[in-house]
């Protein structure tokens, strides 16, 4: 029964040692509005490359989350979302 125990909290110390820091994309000195992105094509386009080049780490960051609204935004209207079709 200790042995059992043990092994449940031995993960639980050892996750308490290790310091984990946020997932933030390096040349964003601050968190861009959708408003800021829009007026902005050029930071528009370099944080979604950014984002795009890692997704699984920056999906969830505040300006990958803001630039992608603000690509769709953009993009409302136009051909940019539409699926290409080859006869």
């Amino acid at each position: 029964m200790n042995r059992f125990i043990s092994t449940l909290l031995l993960p639980l110390v050892l996750a308490g040692c290790f310091k984990v820091e946020p997932t933030a994309i390096v040349p964003a000195q601050r968190v861009y509005s959708v408003d800021e992105f829009l007026a902005q094509p050029d930071l528009r386009k370099k944080i979604n490359a950014i984002c795009s080049n890692d997704p699984g780490r920056l999906g969830q960051d505040s300006n990958c989350i803001n630039v992608r609204r603000a690509d769709r935004i953009a993009a409302a209207g136009t051909l940019a979302g539409m699926p290409r079709f080859v006869p």
